[in-house]
């Protein structure tokens, strides 16, 4: 008897380390994506993948080409394998785009060329070094509004649970609030991207990112996608599409992505490197539990 669908969690940046590979090299579908994705970016994705070295791998061109190339090849290898079609998919962060591949929505070039969009656009824009990200653990959300209120240029950019979020805006105002409420969390620091993700700061290089993937023509979805923004289906192409776009200036909130999970009452699978999701997961909600994807299926 095949195992029931499950409803897919795709990771976004931040999951990447050398090794995160081992095991899938002989895979002929994961492979194959990678080659198609090496190819089109011309970056050493597999070799980065293996040897590192770290900072080569989580480099800002690189790191997300990576994890988005990795998670559709272990999704390709598992449906080659009979893994039954999903029930639905989300993505955290730039792992909307893998779900977006996976559900059939736009093929791996068009989401490495919406990354390469936005990573070209964002540095024009803002510069090297000049906006980030930050992250805060074990923080009330009462707290960091408070927080926040003092520095007018940053915004809250993610919900990833009760006590743990991200900030985006200036880096200068960002390590004022890092110091600040640092005592206070778990754990806090920037980390290592180089745009304001997730925040209006995005929002003005919509129009230019639309217009350099024009010419993508959106498929209707093999199955539903659940926006990180607000937990809402998303059944037709062309919605995906546009969320995609437009999730570099929407914020996540895991919160509602979780929401939607529990109601769809589907087992739950992480479909790339680690456990990102499923910790973020259980910590939202302690009786969701999260399977894994990340090591080969027996052959």
């Amino acid at each position: 008897m095949s195992a029931p669908a499950s409803t897919l969690l795709f990771p976004g940046q931040g999951t990447e380390v050398p090794g995160m590979s081992r095991g899938w090299e002989g895979h002929e579908a994961w492979a194959e994506t990678l080659g198609v994705a090496e190819s089109h970016t011309g970056r050493p994705l597999r070799r980065a993948m293996v040897e590192g070295p770290l900072d080569l791998l989580r480099s800002q061109r690189l790191a997300p080409c990576a994890v988005l190339a990795h998670s559709v090849g272990i999704y390709r290898a598992w449906r080659g394998a009979g893994m039954a079609l999903p029930v639905a998919a989300a993505g955290h962060s730039m792992g909307f785009y893998s779900a977006l591949v996976a559900a059939g929505v736009v093929p791996l070039e068009a989401a490495l060329d919406l990354i390469s969009a936005v990573e070209d656009l964002s540095e024009a824009a803002f510069g090297r070094g000049a906006m980030g990200m930050a992250f805060l653990i074990g923080v009330p959300e009462l707290e960091v509004h408070r927080a926040l209120a003092d520095h007018p240029g940053l915004v809250l950019s993610n919900r990833n649970g009760q006590a743990q979020f991200t900030v985006s805006g200036p880096v200068p105002a960002l390590e004022i609030l890092v110091g600040r409420l640092e005592p206070a969390a778990l754990k806090a620091g920037l980390l290592p991207v180089q745009h304001p993700l997730h925040g209006p700061h995005m929002a003005a290089l919509l129009p230019a990112i639309t217009r350099r993937l024009a010419a993508v023509r959106p498929a209707e979805p093999a199955f539903p996608l659940i926006s990180h923004f607000d937990g809402r289906l998303l059944t037709t192409g062309a919605a995906a599409w546009d969320e995609g776009i437009a999730s570099v200036a929407l914020p996540v909130d895991w919160l509602a992505v979780v929401a939607r999970l529990k109601a769809l009452g589907a087992p739950l699978a992480e479909c790339g490197h680690g456990r990102q999701l499923a910790g973020l997961t259980r910590w939202a909600e302690r009786d969701l539990v999260v399977a894994s994807l990340q090591d080969p299926p027996r052959s």
